[in-house]
């Protein structure tokens, strides 16, 4: 165990969510809680909220898009982030949705800018920690969906 960290929040509960659209492109936002790389829309669970619930919702608020969701692909730990802003000890769980409508309206006090790209294309770009295992969980889970 890491010695004096002091997590203000205590553990967090939060999950992010893989939009895809018609195109089977994903959408990925840049965060300046993330140093300005590359993430995925999502947030903290509300008490009383399921994961999927909590995450169409804070995907939707943070995008404008309305959302469908799949299925959970990916979930971890991840304690104090290089990337993150401040400490936190986070355990996330990650959804697979699909887009229903509505048009990109992101929420600019946490989000400043948003790029639809193939899933193995946004591998390759300035990812933030752990967004990559949840991108390769989602491939993974396309490929054994057909």
């Amino acid at each position: 165990m890491k010695k004096n960290l002091k997590f203000t929040k205590g553990i967090e509960v939060v999950g992010s969510a893989i939009i895809e659209n018609p195109k089977g492109q994903i959408l990925l936002v840049r965060s300046q809680k993330w140093h300005n790389k590359w993430t995925l829309p999502g947030g903290h669970l509300e008490p009383g909220e399921n994961i999927l619930t909590s995450q169409i919702r804070e995907a939707q608020e943070e995008t404008g898009l309305k959302l469908k969701a799949i299925a959970i692909v990916a979930w971890g730990e991840l304690i104090n982030s290089k990337d993150f802003y401040r400490p936190a000890h986070f355990i996330y769980f990650d959804i697979y949705c699909r887009t229903k409508g509505g048009r990109i309206r992101l929420e600019t006090r946490e989000l400043n800018k948003y790029l639809w790209v193939a899933p193995d294309q946004a591998l390759k770009k300035n990812l933030a920690e752990t967004y990559d295992k949840t991108i390769k969980a989602f491939i993974r889970f396309k490929k054994n969906q057909k």
